[in-house]
């Protein structure tokens, strides 16, 4: 609204007390012309005089009635944000309806709280304060602010019982099978809030699904956990171990907490996607071959010591060199578009992040220690059933074996 397209009457306003009705005021007051321009009651357009006194603005008659030019322009100050532009579709009669018009769709539009305009030129507003915290940072260096702020947490999760016997090869293939079982709803849980939320300006930054998805594939076939876990259980147990009824407290914990970060702010997602996918990819390498050690039982010597079979979680068949692709990760995350306060509620998350994953680590401890965990494949609980439907067959081959012994001993003797 400016001097050139708006020519302002003489105030004060005229008044209501000249009009008998509800129609008069629509086509004398432009502002009226399409119902109350402050609100709306219960969903229906204003259409009296007893529907609009319920406007907390016209409770007492027309605001504007006999104020000047300083009184209007602090009572426009109090209109709210989101009020509703006003569809003037009649001729205005009242030029000082046409003005406020104006002025009203000038506030709502441009949010401009406070401008009236005076004869000469508009009213100047005073400018919003800046808030340096909501500033994106030049150089936000978040994959450092992470390293280094989760460094205690780090090593707190080296610690614990299970990490310790992990590393040392002491784990059997029960509490393996829980292990991933966990990372199982753990990853379905953050890559479908990864795909929710792929548009928010820091996800975008390392956002990777082709080369680190888990369990998010086009096929099925192609989930390197889901084949990880028939391995480990079969067929038959499969559908029980990945229906999320059965996830374990500290399963649900860290899928919780990651959804309730996301409501805070989806860019919290960023540093559950750091702590998962550069740790799996930083010591996935040496905990394979641990793994084909003390659960596979197989040696470096054996032909199939390079297969993937029961493994696939450490496998990354979309990326080449991992270090390269691990070093641009973290490129990324230096440079990705957050603002000061984003970037410190970030690296309390990546800190968080670690706090769940000890947690898993803890109840597959307790569960192992209370002989609560689900019997895999190839499992001494599973070996212990199988030898007892088969106990008398093998009984029997192994007394004819000690007969057929004997025998061959005895025959090379007499020789």
């Amino acid at each position: 609204m400016t001097e050139a397209n708006t020519v302002l009457p003489p105030f004060p306003h005229p008044g209501l007390d000249h009009l008998a009705n509800t129609e008069e005021l629509r086509s004398q007051c432009p502002a009226f012309a399409s119902g109350c321009p402050y609100a709306k009651v219960d969903g229906a357009v204003i259409t009296g005089f007893a529907e609009l006194s319920k406007c907390p603005a016209f409770r007492e008659g027309c605001p504007f009635t006999n104020k000047n030019k300083e009184e209007i322009r602090t009572l426009f100050s109090t209109i709210p944000k989101e009020h509703p532009n006003i569809n003037m579709t009649k001729t205005a009669e009242s030029p000082e309806g046409a003005v406020l018009v104006q002025m009203l769709n000038q506030i709502v539009s441009d949010s401009a709280m406070g401008i009236v305009a005076s004869d000469d030129k508009p009213a100047e507003v005073a400018p919003t304060p800046r808030d340096p915290d909501s500033e994106i940072l030049e150089d936000p260096q978040l994959a450092a602010a992470m390293r280094e702020g989760t460094k205690v947490a780090h090593k707190a999760a080296e610690n614990s019982v299970f990490t310790k016997r992990f590393l040392k090869g002491e784990i059997n293939r029960d509490e393996y099978g829980r292990y991933i079982t966990s990372l199982y709803f753990v990853y379905v849980s953050m890559e479908s809030l990864l795909v929710k939320y792929k548009d928010n300006a820091a996800i975008k930054t390392i956002h990777f699904p082709v080369e680190l998805n888990r369990v998010h594939a086009l096929k099925q076939a192609d989930i390197v956990l889901f084949k990880d876990l028939e391995y480990f259980y079969g067929k038959d147990k499969l559908a029980y171990v990945t229906d999320p009824a059965t996830m374990t407290p500290a399963v649900k914990e860290y899928v919780e907490a990651m959804e309730l970060a996301c409501e805070v702010n989806p860019a919290l997602l960023v540093a559950h996607s750091y702590s998962r996918y550069l740790g799996d990819l930083s010591g996935g390498q040496i905990l394979a071959k641990r793994l084909k050690k003390h659960i596979l039982g197989l040696s470096e010597t054996d032909g199939n010591w390079d297969s993937n079979e029961g493994l696939h979680f450490y496998e990354f068949a979309n990326i080449g060199n991992q270090n390269a692709f691990k070093n641009e990760y973290r490129e990324r995350l230096n440079t990705a578009p957050v603002d000061k306060r984003t970037r410190d509620l970030i690296v309390a998350e990546a800190i968080r992040s670690f706090e769940l994953n000890i947690a898993l680590f803890d109840e597959i401890q307790q569960l192992s220690e209370q002989g609560k965990l689900v019997a895999t494949a190839g499992s001494q609980k599973s070996l212990g059933s199988t030898l007892a439907r088969w106990s008398p067959i093998l009984a029997a081959s192994v007394a004819i074996a000690a007969v057929g012994a004997t025998y061959y001993v005895r025959y090379q003797q007499r020789k």
